[in-house]
């Protein structure tokens, strides 16, 4: 009886944050979990739900994906974000998530003090492989060295690239590299 009237209430507008709160209600024992809050993925689209993931809600906070593989393809979903938790509920999905950096109005915390540097996109071509040592500059002015250990190929026409710091320390995620850069900025 519950499998089919939960079958039939799938099939209704909406179900996606019906089913977050069923999830919530059972993560917290019968009573949506304080600290929890509905919000919208802007990017990256599609969102995949895949681990390393580094997404924005709409609030300016950003998250990264740990330990999952949904391969959702979702373009600017509704979510419930639990912080406290570390949880992230998209449809009947619930994934582990950790808050890279607080957005204006999160209330969203983080062990690590990551925060937005920067929007802006890197000039020129990017083509080849990626590695430490490589160098990019930004249409902003800075220039970046890749610190961190990671070996991607790409092809990428000044690609986007939100920079996060923490301290001396850069992320750069980039719009169509496999995984986020560490740097050292230059200038």
């Amino acid at each position: 009886m519950i499998a089919v009237l939960v079958k039939n209430i799938h099939k209704i507008n909406g179900i996606k944050t019906l089913i977050g709160l069923m999830i919530l209600s059972v993560l917290s024992n019968g009573a949506i979990a304080a600290g929890c809050y509905e919000s919208s993925i802007q990017s990256p689209t599609p969102f995949m739900g895949n681990n390393g993931e580094i997404f924005k809600l709409s609030d300016g906070s950003i998250w990264e994906v740990k330990y999952e593989y949904e391969y959702m393809y979702e373009y600017y979903p509704s979510v419930i974000v639990c912080p406290d938790q570390g949880k992230l509920v998209i449809g009947d999905k619930k994934l582990n998530v950790q808050a890279l950096a607080k957005g204006k109005s999160s209330g969203a915390s983080s062990d690590n003090s990551w925060e937005i540097f920067e929007e802006t996109n890197l000039v020129g071509s990017i083509s080849g492989t990626v590695q430490q040592g490589r160098i990019f500059r930004t249409t902003s002015g800075s220039i970046y060295e890749v610190t961190g250990l990671t070996l991607q190929l790409v092809l990428e026409l000044q690609p986007s690239v939100m920079v996060l710091r923490n301290g001396s320390v850069y992320k750069l995620v980039v719009e169509g590299f496999d995984e986020p850069l560490i740097c050292s900025k230059l200038k």
